[in-house]
């Protein structure tokens, strides 16, 4: 039976300096070796939608299946990330802010401010078979506002992505992985089919679809930390 690995990527970028958030970074050398070894190992690139369709016997998935997921859509994707996946032939889903596209991350008010991935620069990489999701549109943490603006937050952000992709969206990533069974209720009936968060686990067929689990990425995790963190789930025997 397939347990699905998913990472969580913020940027592909070298760390700024006076940046609260390292953890939020992964430079591109660094990036490279991370997939290549997972490929090395066996696991092969799957979509989201691919899982789902897994999930309901409709088709089958490799033993070892994996997804590369990034978070709040900053412009160094598209220069930094895309073209290493691209040349391992491995596809991503990008959860981008829906409010914000064009802008910075303002929602990091002390953070450094840094480019976000435009409509123009979406539409593109869509083209190019990079998924995108939903990040919200403000980028507030929907388990600590109220029923009503958590609505508004995830349906505002299901109905700009439909404006703006070429297929309507099918996956959201809750903003800092902050959730709970309404939010999750919520984000179902917005539209959206499945969603991620953080926990660092792997997935399981059974494994709630808007609880999906990943694994946190960043240039800290070297080759041996990813290999022994595969071994403590129990999915990896080099």
């Amino acid at each position: 039976m397939s347990r699905l690995t998913i990472l969580m990527y913020h940027r592909v970028d070298a760390i700024p300096s006076g940046t609260r958030y390292p953890k939020n970074f992964v430079t591109p050398a660094a990036f490279a070796g991370q997939i290549e070894a997972l490929l090395s190992w066996g696991y092969e690139p799957i979509t989201f939608r691919q899982w789902m369709a897994y999930r309901a016997r409709a088709t089958r998935i490799p033993p070892k299946p994996f997804i590369v997921t990034f978070d709040d859509g900053y412009a160094d994707f598209a220069s930094n990330a895309w073209p290493i996946l691209q040349r391992l032939r491995v596809p991503a889903t990008v959860f981008v802010v829906a409010s914000k596209l064009g802008r910075t991350n303002d929602w990091d008010a002390g953070e450094p401010q840094t480019p976000l991935l435009d409509p123009a620069a979406i539409r593109d990489l869509e083209a190019d078979g990079v998924e995108f999701g939903g990040h919200g549109f403000t980028h507030v943490a929907l388990a600590r506002v109220s029923p009503s603006e958590a609505r508004e937050e995830i349906a505002r952000c299901h109905g700009a992505l439909v404006g703006l992709l070429r297929r309507p969206p099918e996956v959201f990533a809750y903003p800092y992985s902050n959730q709970n069974a309404r939010v999750r209720q919520l984000t179902r009936e917005a539209g959206f089919h499945c969603a991620v968060r953080g926990k660092g686990r792997l997935n399981w067929r059974w494994t709630d679809p808007f609880g999906l689990r990943r694994i946190l990425m960043h240039d800290g995790v070297s080759v041996d930390d990813l290999r022994r963190t595969l071994r403590r789930l129990r999915w990896l025997t080099v």
